[in-house]
């Protein structure tokens, strides 16, 4: 754990303006939607972009790690726990505004719910997203997609807070994308995303490839949704298959007999350990067998 730093102070001092929304040795696994994950040092709920911008300034200002979450989904926290300050902003920031052709949502709002509320409402551009977990903020963070839809397509804008804790609004047109990759600045935290969705023909091929996804995937269950990114011209879930991993087990982790590109937390007995072990052999066979290097779409934080 990080010895130079106060955190009792540190605490002290985000208390003094999120009264009650401070929390201490929070444990991550309450919040990922994997169920793993040891303590974060710090853990505080903004209800404001104003106030994200007040903690990563004073994040900035006394050298505290951070990192923001949304659900929780790709997320791996380690069982030593974080040793920084998590920004939970799916507690508070879930506003979202339906406007003409637009519509704008907070960080924290569900992606996959919103999704759902906007092709329901007949409107058209966001279909792909209905059966995809996580926040708002994370799905523009990795432009996340799905049956040839990625939030590129649809996003208009975004508001973030930089590393220095100052609002700054981004056009589409300003960010690189590629597939699960965004060049928005890797400290940046999205409060705000404007996404175009007019009223118009739903794609229904789109859509009930969304909403048919419990018929192959194991989204009832706990998991980070899909553990490693797609190859190109390839589907990890095939290599690992073909490398017997499908079903196998570390712990309470395994690959789902459903879909092998999922982790999944049999019972709530994984720990992190076991899920990263079985990253780990995954990526190992799959070296062997296939020659690919497997990347995960999993985000991994702290300490083991």
């Amino acid at each position: 754990m990080t010895s130079a730093i106060d955190w009792p102070a540190a605490a002290a001092r985000l208390s003094a303006f999120l009264a009650g929304r401070v929390r201490v040795d929070e444990p991550m696994s309450r919040h990922t939607t994997i169920g793993v994950g040891g303590p974060a040092r710090v853990m505080v709920l903004p209800r404001t972009p104003a106030e994200v911008g007040r903690v990563v300034r004073l994040a900035f200002t006394l050298g505290l790690p951070y990192v923001p979450v949304g659900k929780g989904s790709n997320l791996i926290v380690r069982d030593g726990g974080y040793d920084g300050v998590v920004i939970q902003l799916a507690e508070h920031m879930t506003r979202v505004r339906v406007d003409a052709r637009t519509v704008w949502a907070e960080g924290g709002a569900s992606f996959a719910a919103l999704a759902r509320k906007m092709t329901k409402s007949g409107r058209t551009g966001l279909e792909f997203g209905i059966g995809i977990p996580g926040s708002v903020g994370g799905a523009v963070r990795m432009n996340a997609g799905a049956f040839g839809g990625e939030v590129k397509d649809a996003l208009s804008r975004v508001r973030v807070v930089d590393e220095t804790g100052r609002l700054r609004a981004i056009a589409a047109s300003q960010i690189s994308f590629s597939y699960r990759h965004t060049s928005l600045p890797a400290r940046a935290v999205v409060v705000e995303a404007v996404f175009r969705c007019a009223p118009g023909a739903i794609r229904k091929d789109v859509y009930e490839r969304s909403i048919g996804r419990k018929e192959t995937q194991p989204i009832w269950e706990r998991s980070f949704g899909s553990t490693f990114v797609n190859p190109p011209g390839r589907y990890a879930a095939e290599m690992i298959e073909g490398c017997g991993l499908k079903g196998a087990r570390r712990g309470g982790a395994m690959f789902s007999d459903l879909h092998a590109n999922f982790i999944v937390n049999v019972e709530g007995r994984a720990s992190a350990d076991d899920v990263e072990a079985l990253i780990a052999t995954a990526r190992n066979e799959v070296k062997k067998k296939y020659g690919v290097d497997l990347k995960t779409e999993v985000i991994v934080i702290g300490n083991r």
